[in-house]
């Protein structure tokens, strides 16, 4: 179903249309009326005649749409999130976005429904949800946040992509080649790995070789991007 009308966007548009009629039907009329009134030989009579009649369907058009703007309806409807007050030309049917916060605010049935706040156990910022919430995803971090469902009611998941997933797999980081030049690899290595110089120098002769393990994917991908600004190879994988 389509959503109701916004009052205020209704009557702009009437507006417009009988300032933009009226203006036209205006100047159309004082041209024709400047033809006829110097003819001349009287070859652009035929223009002005036209002219005077096109303006005054514009005017009378114009004086309708303007008649229209006291007609438009209006049906409050108040913001469950933030209070704000929407007018509309009717009462809504589906989901309708305020003008005030800009969320959806739930309908059913043509009423408005309560709406119930959590916090995200990841941010802790408040987010709000209604009985027509199958899925919540955190508005200010994305992560998908449990709620309660009704018995006998079967559980949504969101799809992939749409939000953040905490991966609790453990890893281990792996470094395959290095650049032509190790000088800063081997400085951020030791710093990374706690070992001194000749040990890292070791290392990077028995390439394939295992730099960490046990780490979490966060550690995993913030580690490779540092090793890969010293032109190294490195990837890491899931432990058994």
């Amino acid at each position: 179903m389509p959503q109701s009308q916004r009052s205020s966007d209704v009557v702009e548009t009437h507006s417009e249309h009988a300032l933009a009629f009226g203006l036209a039907g205006v100047a159309g009329m004082a041209i024709g009326g400047l033809l006829l009134k110097y003819q001349g030989d009287g070859y652009l009579l035929g223009l002005a005649y036209v002219l005077l009649g096109g303006g005054a369907l514009a005017i009378i058009y114009g004086i309708y749409c303007a008649l229209q703007i006291r007609k438009v309806q209006s049906y409050d409807l108040v913001c469950c999130y933030c209070s704000f007050t929407n007018r509309l030309t009717e009462p809504p049917a589906n989901d309708t976005s305020c003008n005030g916060c800009h969320r959806m605010i739930p309908i059913q049935d043509g009423k408005v429904l309560a709406v119930s706040q959590v916090r995200c156990g990841f941010c802790n910022e408040l987010n709000y949800y209604s009985d027509k919430t199958e899925v919540l995803i955190c508005e200010y971090c994305d992560h998908e946040i449990p709620i309660t469902q009704e018995e006998g009611k079967p559980t949504k998941q969101v799809p992939r992509g749409y939000a953040i997933t905490e991966d609790d797999k453990l890893y281990e980081l792996v470094l395959i080649a290095h650049g032509p030049k190790t000088e800063g690899l081997i400085a951020a290595l030791q710093h990374m790995l706690a070992l001194n110089r000749n040990q890292v120098k070791q290392m990077l002769h028995e390439l394939p070789v295992t730099l960490l393990t046990g780490i979490t994917r966060k550690k995993a991908e913030m580690l490779q991007a540092q090793l890969s600004v010293h032109e190294a190879a490195s990837d890491f994988h899931p432990l058994p």
